[in-house]
C-alpha cells in the first residue's frame, strides 16, 4: 500500500485518475478541506473499511466504480478529509486488522504539528570557472567581497562552492575544490565571521567538508547524499548541520535516471533510508532537499514542488534550490541562465507557499524582497485586521 498526500490544487484530477464517476467528482470535491492522500495498492478490505470509517467521520473515500464488484488485486482511492475527520479515522484504523495499523501511523505523521520556524534564503557563491551561471563564477577576491555585501544584507544563511554540479559535468577532486576556497575560507576564519552568519559548504568530497568545517563552516550541502563513504564520520566529527538532498547517479549521469515508477514514495524512501542512517550519529540540523533538477525532468520538478507537504510529515526543513535551472527556461522560452530571473522567483515563490523553508538562489537581494512580501501576506491577523 502506498500513500501520498498530495496538493489539493490537483483533488478534481486526481478524483477522474481513481475512476469515480461525474456525479462523485462533483460532490466530493467541494469536500476537500485540508488535507488530500492518493492511496494505491489498497486490498479490497482495506479500501472498504476506510470507505465506512469516513464516511462515518464525515470524509470521504474516492473510489473507482468498479470497486464494489471486489474483483481486482489492488485499487487507488483518494482520501478526502478535514483534520479532525483524520483524527477519528486514524484512532478507528489502530484497532482495524489488514495492515490498516500502518496507514495511521502514516496519517498521523502528516497531521502532527510541526514547529514553524521563519523561511530564508540561502545565497549561492560559486568558486568554479564552469558553473551553469556565469555570473556566479567567483575569483576568490570576488567571493570574499560578495561574503562581505551579503552579511550587510542579512543573510542568515551561504552556500559556498568550488566544483560545478551542472548536468554532464566531471567530478572535481578535494585537493582541487581545497585549492579553490583555501582563502576565503582563511577570510572566513580569521575575521570570525561566523559570528554573523551560517556558512554552508557545497560539496561531495569528504575532505573538502573537514577543511570548511574547520575553517568557519557549520554546514554541509552533499549533493551526493552520502556518496563519499567518509563523509557521514566528517559531519559527525564536526557535529555539523546536512542538507540531505535526493538523487540519482552522477551530475555526469544523472539525466540518465529520471524514470521513477511513484515519484513522491521513492523520494520519501531515499529520505527514510538516509535519515536513519545520519540519526545513528552525532549530526546537527538535518535540512531535506527535493534535488530540483537532479535526476528529475520538467514535470517531475514540478511536482515535487506542487507537492513539497508530503514530505513535511518527516518534521525537519525543507530546502528548494530552482534557481536558473533549465526547468525555468523550459516553462518561459528562456535559453540562457540569464533570463531565468523572473521564473525563478516565481517558482520559488510557490515553494514557499508549498512549504519550502529554505531557497538556495543566486539572486540574494531580489529574493529577500520576495520573501518580505511572502512573509508580510502571510501574517495570520493581516486580512482580519484590515477588513
Amino acid at each position: 500500500m502506498l500513500c501520498e498526500r498530495i496538493a489539493l490544487s490537483l483533488l478534481p484530477n486526481a478524483l477522474e485518475y481513481v475512476g469515480a464517476e461525474a456525479k462523485g467528482i462533483e460532490i466530493m470535491a467541494k469536500k476537500g478541506e485540508l488535507f488530500v492522500f492518493l492511496l494505491k495498492d489498497l486490498s479490497s478490505p482495506q479500501l472498504h473499511i476506510l470507505k465506512q470509517e469516513l464516511l462515518s467521520a464525515g470524509g470521504d473515500l474516492a473510489t473507482p466504480k468498479t470497486a464494489i464488484l471486489g474483483k481486482d488485486l489492488s485499487y487507488r482511492a483518494l482520501l478526502i478529509a478535514t483534520k479532525s475527520q483524520l483524527e477519528y479515522v486514524i484512532q478507528k484504523c489502530k484497532i482495524q486488522p489488514f495492515n490498516l495499523k500502518h496507514l495511521a501511523k502514516i496519517l498521523t505523521s502528516h497531521i502532527t504539528k510541526q514547529q514553524k520556524i521563519s523561511p530564508c534564503i540561502m545565497p549561492i557563491i560559486n568558486l568554479t570557472p564552469d558553473s551553469f551561471y556565469p555570473d556566479s563564477r567567483h575569483t576568490a577576491k570576488e567571493a570574499i567581497n560578495t561574503i562581505q555585501s551579503l552579511i550587510e544584507q542579512g543573510a542568515q544563511l551561504i552556500d559556498i562552492g568550488a566544483a560545478s554540479s551542472r548536468p554532464n559535468s566531471e567530478l572535481v577532486n578535494a585537493a582541487t575544490e581545497i585549492e579553490r576556497l583555501k582563502e576565503v575560507c582563511h577570510f572566513i576564519k580569521t575575521n570570525n565571521l561566523a559570528k554573523h552568519t551560517k556558512f554552508s559548504i557545497d560539496t561531495y568530497n569528504a575532505k573538502t567538508a573537514a577543511y570548511a568545517l574547520a575553517n568557519g563552516f557549520c554546514m554541509v550541502n552533499d549533493v551526493s547524499a552520502l556518496g563519499d563513504k567518509t563523509m557521514l564520520d566528517v559531519v559527525s566529527d564536526f557535529g555539523a548541520d546536512f542538507v540531505l538532498m535526493h538523487t540519482k547517479g552522477t551530475p555526469k549521469t544523472m539525466e540518465q535516471f529520471t524514470h521513477y515508477t511513484h515519484l513522491l514514495n521513492e523520494v520519501e524512501h531515499f529520505f527514510e533510508q538516509k535519515l536513519a542512517l545520519l540519526q545513528k550519529h552525532n549530526v546537527g540540523e538535518i535540512i531535506l532537499d527535493i534535488g530540483f533538477g537532479f535526476a528529475k525532468n520538467t514535470p517531475q520538478n514540478l511536482a515535487l514542488v506542487q507537492n513539497l507537504a508530503h514530505f513535511k510529515h518527516f518534521g525537519k526543513r525543507i530546502l528548494v534550490g530552482a534557481s536558473l535551472k533549465r526547468t525555468i527556461g523550459e516553462l518561459t522560452q528562456n535559453p540562457q541562465p540569464e533570463s531565468r530571473l523572473s521564473g525563478t522567483i516565481s517558482l520559488h515563490l510557490l515553494a514557499l507557499h508549498n512549504g519550502a523553508d529554505i531557497i538556495r538562489a543566486h539572486h540574494f537581494k531580489e529574493h529577500n524582497d520576495m520573501l518580505n512580501i511572502y512573509k508580510a501576506l502571510s501574517l495570520p491577523t493581516l486580512s482580519l485586521e484590515n477588513l
